[in-house]
């Protein structure tokens, strides 16, 4: 009946402006702290951070246990690396790992995964200046010691503050090398993360895992970019079963400002729980396990981070509650 539908969707936005201002009153601060690194004991990290999921910026990292700030210019890159093969993510525009319309032969919309390629690092560094294509130095799952070796001395093995606090290891330490053509798109991770700039800026935009019902993440095919016969990049669909290649991915753009037109309860509730942060040389974002992020950058950024597994316990089990009560695997009307 229209008007028990009608008071189902009134009774759902009214669950959902309740949510977003509970978030802003009781979770959500102003603006991301920034505190000077050597001036935060592991105790006052865990108790105002860690314990209470709270994003920080830790400010003029020392340098003594940092090598990096002051070694990794374009001179000692390309003479360490300069011939070493690198695996680059290769996009036409930036954007990987994001939800992207198919070519009109196969309609629809794919989560699209970069192209991979193996290049030397002396090929890479002068595409971010001369290419059309965007290539970005992004290879996850622990990147930094499987394919730089040569830099591991530069950078400390374990954060001791990180390890304090999370209790274990890092399960992978990662480099990060593009410029700001490349833009990931806004998703979260099931790990604790440290992440530190080396050179230049990343400007991250935040949201706690709460707002998740703000947020529409779907199911959609996996698919990878692959090179044409004439040597463009399209987006194809990965092989295989399509429930075994489904991937759950936020289907827009969060810094979108026409996002009302198809996802008005974001642009009314979810917008306002989005906080920019921008994180320079020498400082470190704490970002928790869970908490939504998208991140750009200026000029040519150098970044390297420490994911830390996460603790599984009741913030995992509220977050994954918000999925289900708001049916989070459902597009809106307009999208279907």
């Amino acid at each position: 009946m229209p008007w028990a539908m009608d008071a189902m969707d009134a009774m759902d936005r009214e669950k959902k402006a309740r949510l977003a201002s509970n978030i802003r009153d009781f979770w959500l601060p102003p603006v991301i702290p920034r505190r000077r690194f050597e001036d935060v004991t592991a105790l006052e990290f865990l108790r105002d951070y860690v314990s209470m999921s709270q994003p920080v910026v830790l400010t003029d990292l020392p340098s003594a246990q940092w090598p990096c700030f002051d070694r990794w210019t374009e001179q000692f890159l390309l003479s360490t690396l300069g011939p070493s093969l690198v695996s680059v993510n290769v996009t036409p525009d930036g954007r990987a790992d994001a939800v992207r319309g198919l070519e009109a032969a196969h309609g629809g919309r794919c989560f699209a995964k970069p192209l991979e390629e193996r290049m030397s690092f002396q090929e890479f560094w002068k595409s971010l200046s001369g290419s059309d294509e965007v290539h970005y130095l992004s290879r996850q799952n622990d990147s930094l010691r499987e394919e730089f070796p040569a830099l591991l001395e530069d950078v400390p093995g374990i954060l001791p503050l990180a390890k304090d606090v999370c209790g274990n290891e890092p399960e992978a330490v990662n480099l990060w090398i593009g410029d700001d053509r490349s833009v990931s798109s806004c998703h979260k991770d099931p790990y604790e993360n440290f992440y530190v700039v080396v050179r230049g800026e990343k400007i991250f935009t935040l949201l706690p895992p709460a707002s998740a019902p703000f947020l529409h993440e779907s199911h959609f095919p996996s698919a990878t970019y692959r090179r044409t016969t004439d040597g463009q990049l399209e987006a194809v669909l990965d092989e295989g079963d399509p429930d075994a290649t489904s991937l759950p991915w936020i289907p827009f753009d969060v810094c979108d400002v026409h996002v009302a037109e198809s996802f008005p309860d974001f642009a009314e509730f979810g917008a306002s729980l989005a906080l920019d942060v921008s994180v320079k040389e020498r400082e470190l974002l704490y970002l928790p396990a869970m908490w939504y992020h998208r991140v750009a950058q200026k000029g040519v950024t150098i970044a390297v981070n420490y994911w830390h597994d996460m603790q599984i316990g009741h913030a995992y089990l509220h977050h994954q509650f918000l999925r289900d009560a708001f049916g989070m695997d459902t597009f809106p009307e307009s999208e279907s």
